[in-house]
């Protein structure tokens, strides 16, 4: 037996449908499989929804041999009564750049240690999981991983996110999964209710396809035109889709949560715990459900239980009434008209679960805005809901009304019966498709793949088209016409843009293209590559790309035919905040580079001291000033030094040149995807320590340290940490052993390299911050100050957000830094601001009446405008921030040959 299997995987439920393949001719039917699942403590059923949430029940729930996590109606039942356990719209998060999603960071704002954790990945394999044993307990003859899967995605996941996804389907044991995104899919379940005479009463017209669900808003336009070569002489077209909304039913949840909170807090009107608030978020959400059903009263009562021993007694009460609910509605939903798009507004506080969601929360803005874009105004639009929250009378009016003010006639609403299952049950119609048993909806690619060649004199972004929009899957695209040189015996990388439509509708493969800062271009992860041969040689190659016939995008360099050797190039999937943008290759960098490394050879292959103390003088008259070294000569130069290693001991001055160049040459420690292997060589070092004994060799050790840090894992983070712990402690019975044969001098050094060591575990930084803070009573150091600064940073530098200290500790350290003497103390400000910055995360945000006297302190001591700016509102982090941080950035790796 043999079955087609369609899984939603969506941020509030999951669900499965399924068609049988007995061998007839005619199209199996596709039906709703009720997932079995823990609907009580000691009760099991199946239901055709599966709540995408996972909890840990605490030891005294778990019989022998249970998972650590629970999945489905139990799970958020109990999550809601103790939410601190629960992991809820994990999905949404695999699209968060600011995360390390492959870190356990769920359930988010914990910090409680008996509390397992996991990723976003994981969380979304734990689910897939679930459904995996419980189809394959139902089918022992026809386990899943045998059947042909198909899963939906957003039409909007970026090419991470789908990565994402396909690594979570292999966690949970599938081995050959096709995606279908989840507008697409929920057409496909439209066409299977009416057929195709319904299909064709449509006539020539688009059709908007509008999905709203828990987590995110996705918009697709496909085109329904007469076609004598199509099916049934009608062919379906997928024009146009939207860009990543992380905008859903749960925000509508958020701030109703927000509206009701005033009512649950005491006089002094702070805001309630993260967890605290989190409870009060799936308390607003059944009120929500109450009201928006039909014959729904005028009112709901919300009730808060108690923390601990006052878990009843405790409990307090308020109501949300409809009139409120309308009001909230109003600001998601508002009225808009033709030329309207969403707004480039500050972050809302509706970031309150760390999540980033969309600036502009108003939905129908961001419809008027992609309608105004794609659609097309001389032929009928139609219209069809998908998701959640359309089971709601009032999101469907909206909606309707927001498309015939744009359009100004009004939609064909394409009636259909189950929001909630027309996903499943659209990717199982899809997987009937791919064996030929029902309709494709044509289209391809909805974006055209760029990789960038290098910038335009002007400061534009130049790039060649390798892949265009409306390429299908399995289709191989090679640029003629174009030829590239490729680089050679070191890594390299290759910037990646992406684009949905406008002026690049009609793009084509070699098209060059200069954008500028106003086109619509999306910034994709960059793909990067090592191929050997000689360091620094060129060889000719030809650009290729394809989508794969799972959906996903696949890049190479090809050789000329005769030799014609293909070179793939993978995603770096590292987080946005950790890459360095791309810079280019000064002119002569050949000539320079070979006269850099031999003079690098010559210093330490000699015996004088006094080349290897002049080395970097020597360097820079050769290149210039070191701040202006490229990638492209640094990374190649740290490659020549660290084959001389062995040579540093020959003097103190070889010794203290070999380190101040290894740090500045690998800085920040990451961007290039040999920088690992780089960090490895470095590592015997940290081990062995220093072979002479001097002051200023000392501090170069340690400022290559620093300047690396960002490179560095958690181990050998904590590592570094154990080393410089017991010279830092205050003075103690029982003092920590000192490592033999190190000197922490000077101490300046030693204090901002354990500041900047963002991935120790937040406990540990917490436990330096305070060390640091009873400096200061003696003390009226900036550097000291600085350094409490970076380890209560509200946002990291480098780490992902779940190592910040918790909010509490950071308040604790702000009340010290604002009482301290501003005239006094230079670089206070700085610091205050560090720490009471508004990110619009609960979890990370200190209370509203902290920042109130930060605020207040920071005007009165006129402090810059744009840190009093990062502490009123949320503000991204700028350009000028990250280049702080990182240095220097990383080559295109590509050079068109004019």
């Amino acid at each position: 037996m043999a079955w087609v299997v369609g899984i939603d995987l969506g941020t509030t439920h999951t669900a499965v449908a399924v068609a049988e393949l007995d061998g007839a001719a005619s199209r199996p039917t596709v039906i709703a499989w009720p997932v079995p699942q823990r609907v009580a403590a000691a009760a099991r059923d199946a239901r055709v929804l599966l709540p995408s949430c996972l909890f840990a029940p605490p030891a005294a729930e778990r019989g022998e041999g249970d998972p650590p996590w629970i999945v489905g109606v139990h799970a958020r039942n109990r999550g809601a009564e103790v939410p601190g356990r629960l992991v809820a719209s994990s999905k949404s998060w695999l699209a968060h750049p600011a995360v390390d999603r492959a870190a356990a960071i769920l359930p988010w704002g914990v910090d409680d240690l008996e509390i397992p954790k996991l990723s976003p990945v994981d969380a979304a394999a734990a689910i897939l999981d679930h459904v995996r044993g419980a189809w394959d307990e139902a089918h022992p003859g026809a386990r899943l991983a045998e059947q042909s899967v198909v899963l939906t995605v957003p039409a909007s996941f970026d090419e991470v996110a789908r990565a994402l996804t396909m690594e979570a389907t292999q966690k949970a044991g599938l081995r050959e999964v096709r995606l279908i995104e989840e507008p697409q899919a929920a057409f496909l379940d439209w066409l299977g209710q009416v057929g195709e005479p319904g299909l064709a009463r449509l006539g020539e017209l688009e059709v908007l396809v509008c999905d709203i669900g828990g987590g995110t808003t996705d918009f697709s336009l496909l085109r329904v035109e007469r076609k004598a070569d199509a099916p049934a002489g009608v062919a379906v077209t997928r024009v146009a889709v939207g860009e990543h909304l992380l905008l859903g039913g749960d925000n509508v949840d958020l701030a109703l949560a927000h509206h009701l909170e005033p009512s649950f807090v005491d006089a002094a009107g702070e805001h309630l715990a993260p967890l605290r608030f989190s409870a009060l978020v799936h308390a607003a959400r059944a009120a929500k459900e109450k009201l928006l059903a039909d014959g729904a009263p005028a009112e709901v009562p919300v009730t808060l239980l108690g923390q601990g021993s006052k878990l009843i007694g405790g409990a307090r009460r308020a109501s949300l009434g409809r009139a409120a609910l309308d009001a909230v509605l109003a600001g998601f939903l508002p009225d808009v008209a033709r030329g309207d798009g969403p707004q480039r507004a500050r972050r809302s506080g509706l970031v309150s679960v760390g999540l980033p969601y969309a600036s502009d929360a108003a939905m129908t803005r961001h419809l008027a805005g992609f309608l105004a874009r794609h659609a097309r105004l001389d032929v009928p639009l139609g219209l069809l809901f998908n998701g959640g929250v359309f089971h709601a009378r009032a999101f469907r009016e909206r909606i309707v009304a927001a498309t015939t003010a744009v359009c100004g006639v009004s939609p064909v609403v394409l009636e259909h019966g189950d929001p909630d299952l027309a996903v499943a049950r659209g990717a199982a119609a899809y997987g009937l498709s791919l064996r030929g048993l029902g309709r494709r909806i044509g289209g391809g690619s909805p974006r055209s793949y760029w990789v960038g060649v290098e910038r335009d004199p002007g400061g534009g972004r130049r790039a060649v088209c390798v892949v265009p929009k409306g390429s299908e899957p399995g289709d191989l695209h090679v640029v003629e016409g174009r030829a590239f040189a490729l680089t050679v015996g070191r890594a390299t990388r290759f910037d990646l843009f992406a684009t949905t439509g406008g002026a690049h509708v009609h793009d084509r493969v070699g098209d060059l293209v200069t954008f500028s800062e106003e086109d619509d271009l999306a910034v994709l992860p960059p793909v990067v590559t090592l191929i050997q041969g000689d360091p620094g040689k060129e060889i000719p190659v030809r650009l290729s790309g394809e989508l794969s016939e799972v959906g996903t995008l696949q890049l190479a360099c090809v050789e000329p035919e005769g030799r014609g050797r293909r070179y793939r190039l993978d995603f770096e999937l590292r987080r946005e905040a950790e890459r360095p943008a791309a810079s280019l290759r000064p002119a002569g960098e050949d000539r320079r580079l070979v006269e850099a490394r031999a003079r690098i050879d010559a210093a330490f292959k000699g015996e004088d001291p006094r080349d290897a103390k002049n080395l970097v003088r020597e360097l820079e008259r050769l290149l210039g000033d070191k701040g202006g070294w490229p990638s492209s000569i640094v990374r190649p130069l740290f490659d020549t030094l660290i084959v001389h290693l062995p040579l540093r001991t020959r003097s103190v001055a070889h010794e203290r040149a070999f380190f101040s160049l290894a740090g500045f040459l690998l800085r920040p420690g990451f961007g290039d995807p040999m920088d690992a292997l780089r960090i490895k060589k470095l590592e015997p070092l940290r081990k062995k320590g220093l072979a002479h004994d001097d002051q200023d060799l000392w501090r170069a050790y340690w400022i290559c340290w620093r300047r690396i840090a960002a490179g560095l894992s958690e181990q050998t983070q904590c590592q570094l940490r154990d080393t410089l712990d017991p010279f830092l402690e205050p003075k103690t019975d029982r003092p920590r052993k000192k490592p033999k044969g190190v000197r922490a001098e000077p101490f300046d050094e030693v204090l901002m390299l354990a500041s900047h060591l963002e991935r120790v575990p937040a406990a540990r930084r917490e436990e330096l911050g305070k060390w640091i803070l009873e400096r200061t009573w003696t003390s009226n150091d900036p550097r000291l100050y600085a350094a409490i600064g970076r380890l209560g940073a509200r946002v990291p530098a480098y780490a992902s957000a779940h190592h910040c200290v918790p909010a509490r500790t950071a308040e604790e350290w702000l009340s010290e830094v604002i009482t301290a003497d501003f005239r006094e103390i230079p670089g206070l400000a700085p610091v205050a601001a560090q720490l009471a910055r508004k990110t619009g995360d609960r979890a990370r945000d200190v209370s509203e009446r902290a920042r109130a006297a930060t605020l207040a302190v920071l005007t009165r001591n006129d402090a810059p405008p744009a840190l009093v700016e990062m502490v009123r509102d949320v503000v991204e982090s700028s350009d000028a921030e990250r280049r702080e941080a990182f240095g220097e950035a990383l080559p295109s790796g590509l050079r068109m040959i004019e």
